[in-house]
């Protein structure tokens, strides 16, 4: 499976969320990020992790227990995880490349024309 494929995939899933489950994963993450390209090893990303708890950090943010921020991402988790495992079950890649060179009366031997279909 093409990385980037997944990447558009979870980018489109995380748009259509709720308002509140978007905003508690995005900061969430990009806590999470921030903390990791700070490290330069994995301990050290790890260590940073429980110094900085990117979830408690988010229950302070979004005015909820810290029980409740990690449900509720475990919850983000799972629907994201699920959305995304029933793309890639139906996404599949249609080779046009013939029928397009066709209609545009013109050879191009190095061009290849794809339709994604999710």
């Amino acid at each position: 499976m093409n990385e980037k494929i997944m990447e558009v995939f979870a980018k489109n899933i995380i748009a259509s969320l709720p308002r509140n489950k978007r905003k508690l994963y995005q900061f969430i993450e990009s806590v999470e990020d921030s903390l990791a390209q700070q490290s330069e090893t994995e301990e050290q990303f790890l260590t940073l992790l429980k110094e900085q708890s990117p979830h408690h950090q988010a229950a302070s943010r979004f005015d909820m227990t810290i029980d409740e921020t990690v449900k509720l991402m475990h919850e983000i988790e799972d629907e994201i995880n699920l959305k995304l495992e029933r793309k890639l079950e139906k996404y599949k890649w249609i080779d046009y490349t013939d029928k397009v060179s066709s209609l545009r009366n013109r050879t191009a031997s190095n061009m290849q024309y794809y339709l994604v279909i999710s």
